[in-house]
């Protein structure tokens, strides 16, 4: 009976997947075209399919166990406990959140498995094994979305609280508003913007660092993308947004030195063990770039939390929920002028400067408690 419980939760997880988008207009991805597929997507917890909401519990908890089990097991895994990560576990709890603010947390990107490796380990045991405290993550596509991947698989992943984002389709793309919508929602969301997996002794992100590999950023100003500008202009509430900085896991999922491509820890078995050290930094805030910007080009435009009861039709902020005829709708709404992506370029250039110097300090860090 059990057995036939977890499986047919797990069919609902399939049921309400995330979808790729795989649009070449814009219109973002069509459920309507996909196999065994709700129709809308994604729910606010509130009002998420009691099938859903079990198959959760069972992906974060089930993964949260198995890889916490890892890391320990195979090696140390340590999180800094100073004020910074207090702070950041009682805004996790919901401390300074009331009204629907949301909680955006960034850090560097060391490794394909940095969630949900690291992101496993951050909290303790009795926050992290309740959904309701866990992050909305974005994977790429191609990674965690592709065709080649099962139904099912997807479903797991998504029900992880992991959703897809198309990487080189920008700013505008709808599967980033469909990630803004939990933050609107007063939920934790958190973002490597990097864009990519960088083993280096500092933040990466351009294509012109030693180092990339052919990947990052080409043009503008900066190290890091600017959808989590994005989030944090546009949203109803200002977001509590908080940084932290990891080293460690660059050393289970090392990358060639010559192509980049990530490979296996040599020795898995017998090596060395893995260390992993996690240092949260202090909050940072935007208020003076954005009541500038404000009063300069006018309020901003703000992004909303997706309902059940919203229709396509209803309002094209929400972008067309069911992926029928006003398909594409959202980018009436969603899309980013030049003022306000110079305003995006701002704010990310805040979050380099600290997540910048926090990286090198664990860098650093970890490599003396090595030697």
């Amino acid at each position: 009976a059990a057995g036939a419980t977890v499986a047919t939760t797990f069919v609902g997880a399939w049921y309400y997947r995330p979808v790729a988008d795989i649009s070449t207009d814009g219109t973002g991805p069509d459920r309507s075209a996909e196999f065994f597929c709700s129709e809308t997507n994604p729910y606010i917890r509130e009002r998420t399919p009691y099938i859903l909401a079990a198959a959760r519990a069972l992906s974060i908890g089930f993964s949260t166990l198995a890889i916490r089990l890892f890391m320990n097991g195979y090696g140390t895994f340590e999180v800094v406990d100073d004020d910074n990560y207090r702070n950041f576990v009682a805004a996790v709890l919901g401390e300074g959140r009331e009204n629907g603010r949301g909680l955006v947390t960034v850090s560097n990107h060391r490794s394909l498995f940095d969630d949900p490796g690291v992101m496993s380990g951050v909290l303790p045991w009795w926050i992290t094994l309740r959904p309701k405290y866990n992050r909305w993550g974005i994977c790429s596509q191609e990674y965690c979305f592709n065709d080649v991947l099962p139904g099912l698989i997807k479903g797991y992943i998504g029900a992880g609280q992991v959703l897809p984002i198309c990487r080189g389709k920008g700013l505008n793309q709808k599967l980033l508003l469909d990630f803004a919508r939990h933050l609107a929602a007063g939920e934790w969301c958190h973002m490597f913007p990097e864009g990519g997996v960088w083993q280096l002794p500092e933040l990466g992100g351009r294509r012109d660092m030693a180092g990339s590999y052919g990947i990052g950023r080409v043009s503008g100003s900066g190290k890091l993308r600017w959808g989590v500008g994005k989030l944090i202009a546009h949203a109803p509430v200002r977001p509590r947004v908080v940084p932290f900085a990891h080293a460690g896991m660059e050393n289970l999922l090392p990358q060639d030195p010559d192509s980049g491509i990530t490979g296996l820890k040599r020795n898995i078995i017998g090596g060395d063990p893995l260390r992993v050290l996690v240092r949260f930094g202090a909050e940072i805030h935007f208020d003076d770039l954005i009541e500038a910007h404000e009063a300069k080009h006018g309020k901003l435009w703000t992004y909303a939390s997706t309902t059940k009861t919203k229709r396509e039709e209803d309002d094209v902020s929400y972008g067309g929920l069911g992926g029928g005829q006003n398909r594409g709708n959202f980018h009436g709404r969603w899309d980013s002028s030049p003022e306000e992506k110079e305003l995006y370029s701002k704010i990310a250039t805040r979050i380099e400067e600290q997540l910048d110097a926090l990286t090198k300090t664990v860098v650093a860090e970890h490599a003396r408690k090595g030697e």
